[in-house]
């Protein structure tokens, strides 16, 4: 499908957008980030950030840190733009996420949050291995994407609801792709929103060389004392 006819789709969706504003999916991936150590320092790529619905979510945490905000729609990055202008540490660009090479660096996590589904199925190779090429070694490469059997059944009962591209993305091709391009899933989750199991939740990261080291390595004294707590209370329980 040409890129102009979908960037033309989202350029006249964006009214859309807005009208949705915060729901409980984007904060519910607020809270996830959070979480996994989002903080005012740290240093985000959002890719695919629409009107900057999501944006606006990070930037109340990220005071210090800094965002890079990208979209297809010209339109979307302009709304966006003009809706967070007193924000100062955010850079919106325009481009193709596949192919984006961000301005900024060092990211302590890249976002793709509900993306790759509207990104043909054969762009992805090239997409995940541009996700490599850009992340660190701290980086923590988030995905969220509904329920591929979600979709499916939506594709059938309600096809007016789905975008222009809206594909089932299953995890084998993903991991596959991971496994060609040096990253590695470290979590995944199905999850509820709107309906049961209606959404898919991973992190990834740059696959590393196995290292033996003892969970207790790494514990303080407060972590070593609860877990010698817990292992006393588990063993008075089970034994």
């Amino acid at each position: 499908m040409e890129q102009e006819k979908i960037s033309d789709f989202y350029d006249n969706f964006v009214q859309k957008q807005l009208k949705i504003g915060a729901n409980e999916r984007l904060i519910s991936l607020l809270k996830r980030l959070l979480k996994l150590g989002l903080n005012k320092n740290s240093r985000v790529l959002e890719l695919g950030c629409g009107v900057g619905i999501f944006t606006g979510l990070l930037a109340k945490k990220i005071e210090k840190g800094f965002i890079e905000a990208v979209d297809l729609s010209e339109k979307s990055v302009e709304t966006a733009r003009n809706n967070l202008k007193t924000k100062k540490n955010i850079h919106f660009q325009t481009a193709d996420v596949v192919y984006y090479k961000p301005k900024q660096s060092d990211f302590d996590f890249i976002t793709l949050m509900d993306v790759i589904e509207h990104i043909p199925l054969t762009e992805h190779p090239k997409l995940f291995q541009n996700l490599a090429d850009i992340s660190t070694e701290k980086t923590k490469i988030i995905i969220n994407i509904p329920n591929p059997d979600y979709t499916a059944f939506t594709k059938i009962h309600n096809p007016e609801t789905l975008q222009i591209i809206d594909q089932e993305v299953e995890i084998l091709p993903i991991l596959q792709h991971l496994q060609n391009t040096g990253l590695e899933m470290i979590f995944f989750e199905k999850y509820s929103i709107w309906q049961k199991e209606d959404y898919h939740f991973m992190i990834i990261r740059k696959k590393r060389k196995f290292v033996l080291k003892t969970t207790a390595s790494e514990r303080n004294l407060i972590a070593k004392i609860l877990n010698k707590i817990n292992k006393t209370v588990d063993k008075l329980r089970f034994s």
